[in-house]
């Protein structure tokens, strides 16, 4: 149970940092898309470490982490990428991310879906948020912008929804048998 907070609680840390990060950009696009790359490189390998090693706690309904395991490893391989291949990836920069934040909200809808089934009474907030990062995700990958400081801004907008989203989901899922124990209704 001490690992499970922990990894909840760097979890939490993890969505904070990705939401800050998102927040600088969309406040702060002149930032060169070389130094943006890199640092977004090396928050994708920590992010990636974090998704992989909250998918072996030991989580009550196992929704939250459930496929952190896949996401950590595509997460650390963009990362690798976006630190050593920079001048690629910058031409490919917000498609990457697109696609990325495709794939995790269409997973997170999906855990929308069983935390309803659950009876978690927040699936709708994971849902509306899962929605709106797909949203934007989709906009990275079917963008026609042309202006780097508007994609650099959609890129943090992303960021910063995908860290609300990932936000939500954590705080809403993640449960312990000794947290559980006040929402069991006493039938007798």
């Amino acid at each position: 149970m001490k690992n499970l907070k922990t990894a909840k609680n760097v979890y939490v840390v993890m969505t904070i940092f990705c939401i800050v990060g998102g927040a600088i950009l969309l406040v702060w696009p002149g930032l060169g898309l070389d130094v943006l790359c890199k640092i977004c490189g090396v928050f994708f390998m920590i992010y990636g470490l974090a998704k992989i090693s909250s998918y072996f706690t030991k989580d009550l309904f196992q929704l939250a982490f459930q496929f952190d395991f896949g996401l950590g490893i595509v997460s650390m391989i963009l990362g690798a990428l976006m630190i050593f291949r920079t001048d690629h990836i910058v031409e490919i920069l917000a498609f990457c991310i697109g696609i990325f934040m495709l794939v995790d909200a269409a997973l997170k809808i999906q855990t929308a879906f069983e935390a309803k089934r659950f009876g978690i009474e927040r699936w709708k907030w994971i849902l509306i948020t899962a929605i709106a990062s797909g949203i934007v995700g989709a906009l990275l990958l079917f963008s026609p912008m042309k202006t780097t400081n508007l994609i650099v801004r959609m890129v943090g907008l992303g960021i910063c929804l995908d860290g609300v989203m990932n936000l939500v989901v954590v705080t809403n899922t993640v449960r312990t048998i000794k947290n559980m124990q006040k929402d069991i209704i006493d039938i007798d």
